[in-house]
């Protein structure tokens, strides 16, 4: 794949004409701007457009900036040239002029043979592939081995797919990994059943509370086939206990007043009342004390003396009388209610309630319900331990094809050959790819390391990024892509003499293979490189320019009008 060249149905655009081969450069002038904004000349907004007409998503800012401007790129793959054309707000799609939909376009690009998609590989198409050979955003250029948004894995095997290492392998630790997720997931979605839910909270486990309801589900059976039923039940239950009370106030009453007849005996019985001799004894002995004339009414006194000890027992003779009677009538009222009691629970002996009934089926039917589920969960739990275990063994096996693989050495040639990258830009600096074997459990197959000492350093890092690109652009596989860019933010940190190296070897090498190597740089880092290229290789370089945009005014950025948020 080839781009010839990038234009747009309005006059105020730049067109950007692209060399057939060797290098080409887009400069702009302004590098006080932010690089890979809107804010800026266009130079990173040249590659976002042939993104946008690669089948990228619609860029927010273009559809709100220019919507119905229509973008067209002209690029050739095997000798058949394919004219893409998109407005901005990427809603509408011509290719060679016919109306196409974004998926229909995105499964063409799949299937022209840019990137070797024949084998149907998962997780793979021309979108993820080719944002490896053209990095757009920032998070882009962090690490050769991964671009925006990717997770470990599509970015472990979209990498290893470029670099021809046999996928098989990444496949099926995924799949395995997967599959036991999906096996310990079933096992947790199962404890959050409602009948388990409980048993595992306390503590329970499944197969001893499974065999204590086979013993319990017979035992209630049991019962439940043994169960009479009074109809009446509770009513009657009711009236007993009604009963049982009032005979337990009556026997309350009955022993108030068999108390109070006994008080009434003890006091009849003990003779209280004074005897003539005594009350005679007590004058006697007053007559020292009072004057002779106050005792001569001794006989009144004795009368009246004996009229208030008759009284007395006649009224205590009147309330025992009184007290028998009441007690009579609570001794017939007890015997009474006390049989009619008795006779209800003679009625109830050996019956229960209808309610009794419905709660032990009720009981009985929620146990049968829980060994039916505890049942389904054991058998599941057994063929999911099983089915675990034979992924644990297959794993086992995988680890053991994965390090007889790596034991190959698959990518010796690739370090050489990116050594040897490094040693151009960086000499005597320590380089190199590393294949290892993961064996975690995870689903990542293998650790990929693509290092230069000192990376930690944003300049080094960028260079190992440029290296390992151009190493899977000129020998990968799997592609057939003729075109590599890269943008000025993975220049802007690299020092001059280093970048300066880049060029000449890449703008030689592209040359000779026949491939677009295409780059943004802002003015300074162009020029920059004069300090350590000859000025016939300044002139070479320069030569290849195919489009300058410049800051000073709207018309000469790439869209010729002001485009986003002016600073």
């Amino acid at each position: 794949m080839k781009l010839i060249r990038l234009t747009c149905d309005q006059p105020t655009f730049h067109p950007v004409y692209f060399n057939d081969s060797g290098l080409t450069l887009i400069i702009g002038d302004s590098s006080k701007e932010k690089e890979g904004s809107s804010n800026g000349v266009g130079k990173t907004l040249v590659l976002g457009l042939v993104h946008h007409c690669l089948g990228a998503n619609a860029d927010k800012k273009l559809t709100s900036a220019v919507p119905d401007w229509w973008f067209s790129l002209l690029f050739s793959h095997n000798g058949t040239e394919y004219l893409v054309s998109r407005t901005g707000n990427g809603k509408k799609i011509l290719l060679n002029d016919k109306p196409i939909s974004l998926k229909a376009y995105k499964d063409l690009l799949d299937k022209c043979g840019i990137f070797n998609l024949n084998n149907n590989i998962p997780y793979l198409s021309f979108r993820s592939l080719f944002k490896r050979f053209s990095r757009y955003t920032r998070d882009d250029c962090i690490n050769p081995a991964r671009t925006k948004k990717e997770q470990d894995f599509d970015a472990l095997l979209r990498t290893t797919f470029l670099l021809g290492i046999d996928h098989t392998l990444i496949l099926s630790k995924r799949n395995n990994k997967q599959d036991l997720d999906k096996v310990s997931q079933s096992l947790k979605n199962w404890q959050q059943d409602d009948v388990l839910k409980d048993m595992f909270r306390a503590g329970s486990q499944p197969k001893v509370r499974y065999e204590w309801l086979e013993r319990e589900i017979p035992r209630l059976q049991g019962e439940l086939n043994a169960f009479q039923i009074h109809e009446k039940y509770r009513a009657i239950e009711e009236e007993t206990n009604s009963l049982t009370k009032t005979v337990r106030e009556l026997e309350k009453n009955k022993n108030i007043i068999e108390f109070k007849i006994n008080n009434i005996e003890k006091t009849l019985l003990s003779h209280p009342d004074i005897s003539r001799e005594d009350l005679l004894e007590l004058y006697s002995g007053l007559q020292d004390i009072f004057k002779p004339e106050t005792l001569v009414h001794f006989e009144t006194v004795e009368n009246f003396h004996n009229s208030l000890s008759f009284n007395r027992k006649k009224r205590l003779e009147n309330d025992k009388v009184r007290l028998l009677s009441e007690l009579e009538i609570l001794q017939f009222n007890i015997t009474e209610t006390s049989m009619l009691r008795d006779s209800n629970l003679q009625s109830l002996h050996g019956k229960r309630a209808l309610d009794e009934y419905a709660i032990i089926a009720r009981q009985l039917a929620e146990f049968e319900e829980e060994k039916i589920r505890l049942n389904d969960y054991l058998n599941f739990s057994v063929n999911l331990q099983e089915k675990a275990q034979k992924l644990r063994e297959r794993k086992v096996e995988q680890d053991r094809l994965a390090v007889d693989y790596a034991s190959t050495n698959p990518l010796s040639e690739y370090d050489k050959i990116f050594a040897e990258l490094a040693e151009i830009m960086y000499p005597r600096v320590p380089a190199g790819i590393v294949l290892d074997v993961n064996t975690g459990d995870n689903q990542i197959r293998y650790d990929l390391s693509i290092q230069i000492e000192g990376d930690d350093s944003d300049g080094i890092n960028d260079a190992r990024i440029l290296c390992f690109d151009w190493l899977v652009f000129m020998f990968g596989e799997n592609h057939a892509m003729n075109m590599l860019w890269h943008d000025n933010r993975l220049f802007a940190d690299i020092d001059p003499g280093v970048r300066s190296r880049w060029f000449a070897f890449v703008n030689q090498s592209a040359k000779l293979s026949g491939k677009q190597y295409i780059a943004t740089l802002n003015t300074e880092n162009f020029q920059a490189m004069a300090a350590t290229l000859s000025e016939q290789e300044m002139k070479e370089l320069a030569s290849q320019i195919v489009l300058t945009l410049r800051g000073d005014k709207p018309g000469n950025k790439l869209l010729g009008i002001q485009f986003g948020s002016k600073k």
